[in-house]
């Protein structure tokens, strides 16, 4: 069996994990020699019942073969809980990892139908689904995770970035969108200036103190501190924002099926949502492996396992979800529209089981 670190070492260096585990049963049983007297063969077969039969054939029936589902992932926190799922195969299903970089790439798959699960962030979900595409949310696992940060360890709030320039992954995602909302009800609108960069510029710019403040995820924010030796101020933890603003969790991230797919595979759906929470449940425990989620992420394991402190995972099916989702959308529709498709999502976005 190939093993899952191989497979990690793979997607290091292709691009794509595959996490592919057959669990095939099969058992065969040897036959009684047959008596030789007639009187030993009648009470032979006196002795047979429909139980016994029954048995027999149930050991000489190869056992059901697991469906193979894919699930497409970004490498975000996403992909932790994923990667202990796939080393933990069941007897519904065998789950394959791939990993997507591009909102393109994405596209593509989804388009050719290959993929019965996508993780993405639930805006590109609502995007896409705005688009005709079949896509439904089955669950949110991803809560969060996103900080403002200055490296003058002297600016704690975002009244002490006045003057200054906030630098923001990609414009008009949610990081822009709800840096601008909390700017805009903080009444700084015209006193803090946004500018936008990737993720690896602003990582580099930010250790070579080329640049002050920046919003980052995690687990990569993690990375950062560690080069940094922890000297970083945390401006605005986005989750701790909206909890205060709102009274809940900010959701970012979520699984969504292919709509056409779940039509008949509705067996499968519960045993990967069953799998996949088991995973996440797992992966937030103290001293939980997670060695080949640091491998994946190309980052070392006491890196990740710092950062799964400051990353807000946990498991919620879309109708759990669903109010605080509506509520996100809601916010992201009125500062962004076209960050969500330019309207809310109907009712058929949401997973029914």
């Amino acid at each position: 069996m190939v093993t899952l670190r191989h497979q990690i070492s793979r997607l290091l260096m292709a691009g794509t994990l595959a996490v592919s585990m057959i669990i095939a049963g099969c058992s065969s049983s040897e036959k009684e020699p047959q008596a030789s007297s007639s009187a030993t063969n009648a009470t032979a077969a006196a002795e047979t019942t429909p139980a016994a039969e029954a048995q027999e054939q149930a050991t000489e029936t190869p056992a059901q073969e697991a469906q193979a589902v894919t699930l497409l992932t970004p490498k975000a926190p996403s992909l932790i809980p994923a990667l202990l799922a796939a080393d933990k195969p069941t007897d519904t299903i065998e789950l394959k990892i791939e990993t997507w970089d591009t909102i393109e790439q994405l596209l593509a798959r989804i388009q050719n139908g290959d993929a019965a699960f996508i993780a993405a962030p639930l805006n590109v979900g609502s995007n896409l689904y705005a688009k005709g595409l079949p896509v439904q949310l089955i669950q949110v696992n991803t809560w969060g995770s996103m900080y403002l940060i200055s490296t003058d360890t002297e600016k704690q709030t975002l009244a002490d970035l006045a003057g200054e320039t906030v630098y923001i992954p990609g414009q008009g995602g949610p990081p822009d969108t709800l840096t601008r909302y909390l700017v805009s009800e903080a009444g700084l609108d015209s006193d803090i200036e946004l500018a936008y960069s990737t993720i690896p510029d602003m990582m580099q710019q930010l250790a070579a103190g080329t640049i002050k403040h920046a919003v980052l995820p995690e687990p990569v924010l993690s990375g950062l501190r560690m080069k940094l030796a922890g000297k970083l101020s945390e401006v605005v933890d986005y989750d701790a924002a909206w909890q205060k603003a709102f009274g809940e969790s900010l959701p970012q991230t979520g699984i969504f099926v292919n709509s056409e797919w779940a039509k008949t595979n509705k067996e499968a759906i519960a045993a990967f949502q069953s799998q996949y929470k088991a995973a996440l449940e797992e992966s937030i425990q103290p001293g939980a492996d997670l060695t080949a989620a640091a491998e994946a992420f190309g980052m070392p394991e006491a890196v990740l396992t710092q950062a799964m402190g400051k990353i807000m995972l946990a498991f919620k099916t879309a109708a759990e979800a669903r109010q605080e989702t509506d509520h996100y959308f809601d916010i992201l529709l009125k500062m962004a529209p076209e960050s969500v498709g330019g309207k809310l999502p109907d009712d058929g976005f949401y997973y029914a089981p």
